[in-house]
């Protein structure tokens, strides 16, 4: 969307708000004539205006006549009124900083997202909602529909959890048995750096410091898309996604937290641990994390080095080698995913609820409008079914021929298991080691098959695009970030007792999580030829399991017909639409009318 800053800022030509060509600085215009001013807003068709002072209502109504479609504006003086044009949205900024007119731009793209018009829900009303892919998304989702009052199937292409090896599950069953729930555990990854640059994951492999997992393979020209599309999103705009992804987080945990309390049997046996322990590596990244926690409200309780060690003696020899710095507590918890979700499968059959194993659904069915008349799945799907696919990060074929299709790329992450029998941590922790191989990991509080304390680490980051297949010595790589920070973290740790429970029993292994080039999630919803809807819902990168009890909000608004920011906030086309402004694109701006003297 054409955008025109005029308020002055030498800060503006030093940082990357004007890189994409999308937002013109016009500092010229602050102080001109009105009429000056709307016939440049009107030659460049500018729907978006930030100014250092609120226009007269007369150039608003100009403007809402020659430039077609909804219109943003900000400034710092000046009072919003009633009066304005219906299609103008305006609103009042701090001051003329370069932050605050980030957080102007923000303002307007989250607002053109959530104008923007929405699929209306077709007439059907069926009760009936068949789930593709039984990851842990869509196992919350399924118990959020049950609860309201619908027929729910489920289909997986993996046969049952736990009958066989690893790598035939996606990254819910093939991981560890270790998710954590923090307002802050979904991210951006994009550049929220005024002043920076787009970070160089994708061109750099593991073993420099990057996340390219590929090896010699040459990436796709979807790959590549997918990477420059990453690179694409500006600063200013990756700090608008991040506060609509710690919204959606920030849902979801009081919505975990209504869990725990309206069904407490499902966080039985599963080592519920609440709290979670952060540390650093380095002093600077430790007190920046902790100016960002307070700033989200994110931080439960500061704690010195000294007061660390005191409380968590088993992390001493780390704070005395100097591979930690410091840290603090944050609120949330962790689980053994797999035994939550083999009670919630279990809660769920016990109510009805139908799971299919090896039950791959292969395509989405459609006719040549590219409308949805069916699936080419092993076991036969209702035509007048709603259908609601979670496909991780290795369903592509159930994206083919919608928004989605693409957009959903893996990045994969590496597992080992220590003993916590000597270090007796009583909660989990998230450890940042800034510019590490393996930069940030989760150690998690677990247990063996035989009950003994177990500590598992999560970690790395690893681009494997489209094909999935991952180069060895990338992967490799990976290995050996994760067990540099487990040596640093636990130089004392004895080996690890083998467990009767043979999925315990690995030295590393690895899962691919669905990863999106905006760091957003994707939820999408078109009707089907008989009336039902087809919604999509996945790539939430690091953020499954926390975010989980959102999504499912989102997927059972969009079944009854009830909106939720999801829908607009986690569209797959928000970038392309905004930055493209299809209405704009569709209608030339008119000449402006002459302003009156």
């Amino acid at each position: 969307m054409k955008t025109i800053i005029t308020t002055p800022s030498p800060d503006l030509a030093r940082s990357d708000v004007l890189r994409d060509g999308t937002i013109d600085h016009a500092p010229d215009l602050d102080a001109a004539p009105v009429d000056r001013l709307l016939t440049q807003v009107t030659a460049r068709g500018a729907r978006g205006l930030i100014l250092s002072r609120r226009p007269a209502d007369s150039f608003l109504r100009h403007w809402s006549a020659t430039v077609p479609g909804p219109k943003f504006l900000s400034y710092v003086t000046g009072v919003p009124r009633r009066s304005a044009p219906a299609d103008v949205t305006e609103f009042t900024q701090a001051d003329s900083t370069l932050t605050s007119l980030a957080t102007a731009l923000g303002g307007f793209e989250r607002r053109f997202a959530l104008q923007r018009s929405l699929p209306t829900r077709p007439g059907a009303e069926g009760r009936d909602v068949v789930l593709i892919g039984a990851g842990i998304v869509n196992l919350v989702t399924a118990l959020y529909l049950w609860r309201d009052g619908h027929r729910v199937t489920v289909l997986d292409r993996s046969p049952a959890p736990g009958g066989a090896h690893w790598l035939r599950y996606g990254c819910t069953h093939a991981g560890d048995d270790a998710r954590m729930v923090t307002f802050t555990e979904m991210d951006s990854y994009n550049n929220q750096d005024l002043h920076g640059t787009p970070p160089q994951y994708f061109r750099r492999p593991v073993d420099r410091q990057g996340w390219l997992a590929t090896g010699s393979r040459p990436l796709t020209e979807r790959e590549q898309a997918w990477i420059e599309e990453f690179e694409r999103v500006p600063s200013w705009l990756a700090r608008a996604y991040n506060q609509d992804i710690f919204a959606f987080t920030a849902e979801a945990f009081d919505e975990w937290t209504a869990l725990r309390r309206e069904l407490p049997g499902l966080f039985e046996r599963v080592v519920l641990t609440d709290g979670i322990l952060r540390l650093y590596g380095d002093a600077a990244h430790h007190q920046a994390a902790l100016a960002r926690h307070r700033a989200v409200g994110a931080l439960a309780r500061e704690l010195s080095p000294a007061e660390l060690t005191a409380r968590f003696p088993g992390l001493a020899q780390a704070f005395e080698s100097g591979a930690l710095a410091g840290g603090f507590l944050v609120p949330g918890f962790t689980v053994g995913v797999h035994r939550f979700a083999h009670g919630l499968v279990s809660f769920l059959q016990e109510r009805g609820v139908t799971f299919h194993w090896n039950a791959p659904v292969r395509r989405v069915l459609r006719d040549t409008s590219g409308t949805v008349t069916g699936f080419d799945s092993a076991v036969p799907i209702p035509d007048d079914a709603h259908v609601v696919a979670s496909p991780g990060a290795h369903g592509h074929a159930l994206l083919d021929g919608s928004p989605c299709e693409g957009r959903i790329q893996g990045v994969l992450g590496g597992w080992m298991r220590l003993s916590n029998e000597r270090a007796r941590l009583p909660c989990s922790l998230k450890v940042g080691r800034r510019g590490h191989v393996t930069e940030d990991a989760n150690v998690t509080v677990a247990v063996d098959g035989d009950g003994r304390s177990t500590l598992i680490v999560g970690s790395g980051y690893g681009y494997v695009g489209l094909a999935g297949h991952v180069d060895e010595a990338q992967l490799d790589a990976v290995r050996l970030g994760i067990l540099d920070t487990v040596e640093r973290l636990f130089p004392d740790q004895a080996h690890r007792s083998a467990s009767s429970r043979a999925s315990d029993n690995y030295d590393f292994k690895y899962c691919v999580r669905p990863w999106t080039a905006t760091s957003l999630g994707l939820h999408h919803t078109e009707p089907t030829a008989r009336g039902g809807l087809f919604v999509v819902n996945g790539g939430h990168n690091t953020g499954g399991f926390a975010q989980a009890p959102a999504v499912a909000r989102a997927v059972l608004a969009s079944l009854t017909g009830r909106p939720h920011p999801m829908h607009a906030l986690y569209h797959p086309e928000r970038l392309t639409a905004f930055m493209a402004d299809e209405a704009q694109a569709a209608a030339a701006p008119m000449e402006p009318a002459a302003y009156p003297a």
